[in-house]
């Protein structure tokens, strides 16, 4: 394993950020940290790049006790969400400077350099300042400096939190596939589960301090260790005693399937090629029910009709709390 956090506990007054974290990260991998803000993920990867001292438990990368190394020592690249470049200096001068102030010398900065804004697309912009780039650029621009010293980790918070969604979609393809063609060991913090699922080879969901379940993408979103963890990767509704994805449950016209609740469509919403509905059931619930625009003109459902909805054979579920059953 690259990177190993072992029983990592972190307070901040008395607020504790991280509550005995323990997880490891393996080499070569694109890992997400992903939870809700004031989680914990950016203080766990703080604490990784030796930005923050744990209170207790220990960091351990490629093999070495990193626990009290100072940052400088790591070897971790670390770029933040609002960038950080020097101004004054020029896209080459931003990707060299880590390599100047180590004192390489000249012949082999400039071929790394030249190197690195091939990779990030950004050799034609080398003599500009940050200021002449696009948010998109100068996000790249900062990848590229993080990468020049040939790091052992690359560890991202929020890199594309401050860009607008359409830039956010590009860099995120972009870095998955610069990922795939330099596989340094890659660790970046996000609250977007779109963005997690899309780039991440493994995903770490932490929640009030705590890992709630660490896996795959599809892992995570079709095996969700706890209601938590669903409701994060998306879209839930609550059918009888269980929670589950609205398009994991099927609507009829009759009582054909063995366990069939009904109700009557109260809205419906046609959005592209799927249609929304909310289904009002029997016990008062409103649930939420997706289904292509195909199968609701076969059906001709529109507000008002009954139907007869119950969750599709191999849906993943998860017991509805007791709170929620309550309400």
């Amino acid at each position: 394993m690259s990177i190993e956090i072992s029983n990592v506990t972190k307070r901040f007054g008395d607020f504790v950020a991280l509550d005995d974290v323990s997880v490891s990260l393996p080499t070569g991998q694109l890992t997400a940290l992903l939870g809700p803000s004031g989680g914990g993920k950016s203080t766990l990867l703080r604490i990784v790049a030796g930005l923050e001292k744990a209170d207790t438990g220990r960091v351990t990368i490629e093999g070495v006790d990193a626990t009290r190394m100072s940052p400088q020592k790591r070897n971790v690249g670390f770029v933040f969400q609002h960038y950080a470049v020097f101004k004054h200096m020029s896209v080459a001068k931003n990707v060299a400077f880590g390599l100047e102030i180590r004192r390489k010398n000249k012949d082999e900065v400039r071929a790394r350099v030249d190197e690195l804004l091939k990779l990030v697309h950004l050799t034609q912009f080398a003599d500009r300042l940050p200021s002449q780039l696009s948010g998109g650029q100068r996000q790249r621009m900062a990848l590229a400096r993080a990468l020049a010293v040939q790091p052992k980790v690359l560890l991202l918070d929020e890199p594309f939190g401050a860009l607008d969604a359409k830039v956010r979609k590009e860099l995120r393809e972009w870095l998955r596939r610069l990922h795939d063609e330099v596989p340094v060991t890659t660790v970046f913090v996000t609250h977007d589960q779109e963005e997690a699922m899309e780039v991440a080879d493994e995903i770490v969901v932490i929640n009030d301090g705590r890992i709630e379940q660490v896996g795959r993408p599809d892992q995570l979103y079709d095996r969700p260790a706890n209601d938590f963890v669903m409701g994060f990767l998306g879209d839930v509704t609550q059918l009888g005693e269980v929670r589950l994805r609205p398009h994991d449950i099927e609507i009829a016209l009759t009582p054909d399937l063995a366990g069939s609740v009904p109700g009557d469509v109260l809205r419906l919403t046609r959005i592209g090629f799927e249609v929304r509905l909310v289904v009002g059931t029997e016990d008062g619930r409103e649930v939420s029910v997706v289904t292509t625009r195909a199968h609701a003109r076969s059906l001709e459902l529109d507000a008002g009709d009954r139907v007869w909805i119950t969750p599709s054979s191999g849906a993943s579920t998860v017991p509805a709390m007791k709170s929620l059953l309550a309400g």
